[in-house]
């Protein structure tokens, strides 16, 4: 039951992200992040696993921006200015990545050690996520919009096996069942 209420817990949440704007985004990713460490988590080390994938968000998706795959909406460019802020990814986007990080040992730990399997989810799962988000959140991605979601693709292909061993480097998976 938990790995399915851990599923559907992120799925609201990227509702919220993708929906709502950062200031909701930010208060629904630390409500998500105070129940699952109440209610999910077996051990802290979790936390490790979430740090690293903020940290990874800002630099795929940074990158991303910066080369052009991701364009901001209208109104973030008027917002922002040439600070480090206008650099980084939205906000919502990174409470996504750190959300994401939160499923690797529960909803979708029935991929544990399948990182060929894991490689080829990464190639539809998320690419269709980004793909509906950036419509649903006002982000542009760059044309020829199939190429742009190739490079998501493979990215992805790539992120959700290094979620799946950095899980199992660090002891994070539950021994007990």
């Amino acid at each position: 039951m938990k790995p399915l209420l851990n599923a559907i817990l992120f799925q609201l949440v990227w509702f919220v992200c993708v929906l709502a704007g950062n200031l909701w985004a930010v208060a629904a990713t630390l409500m998500f992040l105070v129940l699952h460490h109440v209610y999910f988590m077996h051990t802290r080390r979790e936390w490790r696993l979430i740090v690293a994938f903020l940290a990874l968000g800002v630099v795929i998706d940074g990158t991303l921006f910066q080369l052009g795959l991701f364009l901001p909406s209208v109104d973030t460019i008027v917002q922002a200015d040439n600070s480090l802020t206008a650099r980084l990814p939205p906000v919502w986007l990174m409470c996504l990545w750190v959300s994401v990080a939160t499923l690797f040992v529960h909803s979708l730990a029935f991929l544990r050690a399948r990182y060929a399997l894991s490689a080829l989810m990464g190639t539809t799962g998320p690419v269709l996520s980004y793909f509906a988000g950036a419509n649903l959140a006002g982000v542009s991605l760059a044309e020829p919009v199939w190429l742009t979601l190739a490079v998501v693709a493979i990215v992805w292909a790539l992120v959700l096996p290094l979620g799946f061993w950095l899980s199992e480097k660090w002891s994070l998976f539950d021994t007990s069942r």
